[in-house]
């Protein structure tokens, strides 16, 4: 950070090469800092999880951490960087439970067949066309002619046409049988194709099925299974130097040579060389939170020194710190800036007289 003097000496030759004579003097000078800062806080944040696992068949657990009884005391190294997301799965020790299943080979009687494969079936059901009603309009189905035939008009041999009425298959009457079941009032069941029976449809008339609880492995394992989880979790940081107009801050990001704090480690915190003031603001933001095992802190920081002096009221000098020598900006000060508003204002007002003086003559 710049001291006063050298703040007031960037001041001095920037007033020097304006061609200006004013005497810059500490005593009559009013320094005020201005920290812009900028970064983040990266948190690595844990979470520990237990729970039964049941797997069907076998499974090589060889290769998985173990752990002792108490999940949250097992020691695991920090990362190396908090920014990375990890899931690790361990297992308690001597929690491993491998054994045969008691269904002997995985497969148990089919319940819905009881084992046979086949399940019975009606051979024939009712036709779908007429619902086994007015299957025949001379026999019923029977195949005995109950009912006499009449001459029909034109327009009931149309219609009967229209119905789709076929010879009838029980008695031979014609025209006078549904065309789906031919007057019989029944048709061969579509399931078993008129057999009588039908392939079990959850054994396919094997007479076994897998068994339920090892999913037909013949064995289960089971076992206590720990779970750590590590996410990121990321909090910005940002001072944005209240007080400074927007150009000022601009020049800064642009052209200052900022200072640059980053650190990684477990509970990590700020240098004692850091600036006071960063300090002041980063510090609050710094404890520990709950799960939180490691962290990384990247940081910029600048200060930047505005200047009023009293044998120049009408300016104010911006002072950025930059790679070479301070960088020094001139602004108008708000005394200033008021009055070429009100000598705007005044212009205005007299041009707006002068127009309306124009228009009335």
């Amino acid at each position: 950070m710049l001291t006063d003097e050298d703040v007031l000496a960037a001041v001095r030759r920037s007033i020097e090469e304006r061609g200006g004579g004013v005497r810059v003097s500490p005593d009559e000078a009013v320094i005020t800092r201005h920290l812009l800062l900028d970064g983040e806080i990266l948190r690595c944040m844990e979470t520990r999880t237990e729970e039964e696992r049941f797997h069907r068949g076998a499974v090589d657990l060889s290769e998985w951490p173990e752990y002792d009884a108490d999940l949250r005391g097992h020691r695991i190294p920090a990362p190396r960087d908090p920014a990375d997301e990890t899931t690790l799965k361990l297992v308690r020790r001597g929690s491993k439970d491998d054994r045969s299943c008691d269904c002997g080979n995985g497969r148990v009687a089919c319940q819905r067949c009881k084992g046979d494969g086949d399940l019975r079936c009606s051979p024939r059901t009712t036709c779908g066309e007429c619902r086994g009603l007015d299957c025949c309009l001379r026999c019923d189905g029977s195949g005995r002619r109950t009912r006499k035939a009449r001459a029909r008009s034109d327009a009931e041999a149309d219609e009967v046409r229209k119905a789709g009425r076929v010879a009838c298959g029980q008695c031979g009457a014609k025209e006078a049988a549904c065309a789906g079941c031919q007057g019989r009032g029944e048709v061969s069941c579509a399931r078993c194709g008129g057999t009588g029976s039908r392939a079990c449809p959850d054994c396919d008339r094997a007479g076994t099925v897998p068994h339920q609880r090892c999913g037909g492995k013949a064995r289960t394992v089971t076992w206590t299974e720990g779970v750590v989880t590590r996410r990121p979790l990321v909090e910005e940081v940002k001072v944005p130097g209240s007080g400074l107009p927007y150009w000022a801050r601009q020049q800064a990001r642009e052209h200052g040579d900022w200072n640059h704090v980053h650190l990684v480690g477990e509970g990590v915190g700020l240098a004692d060389d850091v600036d006071e003031e960063v300090v002041k603001n980063v510090a609050p933001r710094l404890v520990a939170r709950e799960g939180e095992i490691s962290r990384r802190i990247s940081l910029r920081h600048l200060s930047l020194a505005r200047v009023t002096l009293a044998a120049h009221p009408h300016r104010v000098y911006f002072v950025i710190p930059a790679h070479e020598e301070p960088r020094v900006l001139v602004w108008p000060s708000r005394r200033r800036t008021w009055l070429i508003a009100a000598v705007a204002l005044a212009a205005l007002a007299v041009l707006v007289a002068v127009s309306r003086l124009i228009g009335l003559a």
